[in-house]
């Protein structure tokens, strides 16, 4: 944890990024372009600025650092690009993994991993279709540590990348070595505030130990650092947030990630995960503020909280952020367990502009949550027993998937078209 960044030092960062934006655009100068801008940067106001090792500034954690090239091309992405272009892409390189996670949501996925070729191929599509930052996943992606190798040599620095991990497999030598080669910062998986319930929930035992030593070793080597957390609403009730915020700032670390209980993968059964789901947002929200304004934590950016209608919305299917499983099927969302095509099979540009067409606007609709049921109810009518459900049925499924456009896009004027209510 760097020196994060609050009240007046935190206004003038963002007088100082809005100045620099204006000053970049200069060309594109206009009220439209003005207001637009200084929307889209508002929308991260309530999170905490944080200024990582290596100086630039993060007002997001899926947002690229400030003033680095990522950066801007993100801003493109948004404010220049017609069509606009998404920003984020998550990207399981393995489905290996020595965790038996109780949430996995890729636990029903089959077949073999890509070619370390067709990953560097995908990678390098990524960028042009407009992606600044990839999150690089498993399983466990440092058990295919030399492929993440290659995969920085092929970039430049259009892309900020950071890489989740169990912990396994982590050395400081590996650290270093994926520091010099660009990578900006690591996210470790921490479910629970002691060991006793962390190693049980992944199944592992010393799994919680590796985690802590993982976090404490990227701040020695100068890497950001975050603690990825899935809280269910019981651990919510006994304060386990509390106790892991405590634990990041023990442990330096950037940002805790909260992201709230999915029904994906092995949770996509659980027909009654999401009957607490109105609480679990208020906590979250009040954590979100409370935290957010407190000098001396991690920053927490959660999911509930920038997936809220007056935010984002959802904005999974290439809006803001789409998914590749390792073994090549391209989703709207690692939490949305069905397939557009798999690149092995076609080319990614085709498979994303299929599934940009079918999801053209960002709702606040939480697609993870409003669909599971259907998704769930689709694999048991056609008996199929694997994860994704593969394009041939999403096709049928998405048909009339619609919901109500989120406020923020219509205010931009991009993503557009009538609200109307969910037709499904």
């Amino acid at each position: 944890m760097q020196q994060n960044k609050i009240g007046i030092a935190k206004f003038l960062i963002y007088v100082r990024i809005g100045m620099h934006v204006l000053w970049k655009y200069r060309k594109h100068l206009s009220i439209k372009f003005i207001t637009a801008a200084a929307r889209l940067l508002a929308a991260f106001s309530d999170n905490k600025v944080v200024k990582l090792a290596n100086g630039t500034y993060k007002l997001h954690i899926y947002l690229p650092a400030y003033p680095t090239r990522a950066f801007f091309k993100a801003i493109e992405d948004k404010l220049i690009s017609k069509p606009p272009k998404p920003v984020t892409v998550v990207l399981s390189v393995t489905k290996a993994c020595p965790y038996r996670c109780k949430h996995c949501y890729q636990r029903f996925d089959k077949n073999e991993d890509m070619s370390s070729e067709k990953v560097l191929e995908t990678v390098k599509k990524f960028s042009e279709a407009g992606v600044s930052f990839l999150n690089i996943e498993g399983g466990d992606a440092f058990l295919k540590f030399n492929l993440l190798c290659k995969i920085m040599d092929s970039l430049d620095d259009s892309m900020e990348v950071w890489i989740n991990t169990t912990g396994t497999n982590i050395t400081k030598k590996k650290l270093a070595t994926l520091k010099e080669k660009g990578v900006c910062g690591i996210m470790v998986s921490v479910h629970g505030s002691s060991a006793e319930f962390h190693d049980d929930f992944v199944g592992v035992k010393g799994a919680f130990e590796l985690a802590k030593k993982t976090l404490v070793l990227c701040n020695e080597v100068g890497l950001g650092s975050a603690i990825n957390t899935v809280l269910t609403y019981e651990q919510i009730q006994g304060n386990v947030l509390d106790e892991i915020m405590l634990l990041a700032k023990d442990c330096n670390c950037d940002f805790v990630q909260l992201i709230h209980p999915k029904r994906a993968g092995e949770w996509l059964k659980n027909k009654t995960l999401n009957e607490k789901d109105a609480e679990i947002r208020r906590y979250v929200s009040k954590a979100h503020k409370q935290y957010n304004a407190l000098q001396d934590f991690s920053a927490l950016p959660a999911q509930a909280q920038e997936e809220h209608e007056d935010k984002f919305g959802c904005t999974c299917g290439g809006i803001d952020r789409f998914y590749v499983g390792a073994n090549g099927e391209v989703q709207p969302c690692e939490f949305l367990n069905i397939s557009f095509g798999n690149v092995n099979e076609e080319p990614f540009e085709i498979i994303f502009a299929r599934m940009r067409e079918a999801f053209k606007v960002p709702c606040i609709e939480w697609m993870c949550e409003v669909k599971a049921s259907k998704i769930y109810e689709f694999m048991q009518k056609h008996s199929i027993e694997k994860t994704p459900i593969p394009y041939e049925y999403t096709k049928e499924l998405v048909k009339n998937w619609v919901g109500t456009p989120t406020k923020i896009y219509q205010k931009l004027k991009i993503y557009q078209r009538d609200a109307g209510p969910d037709q499904d």
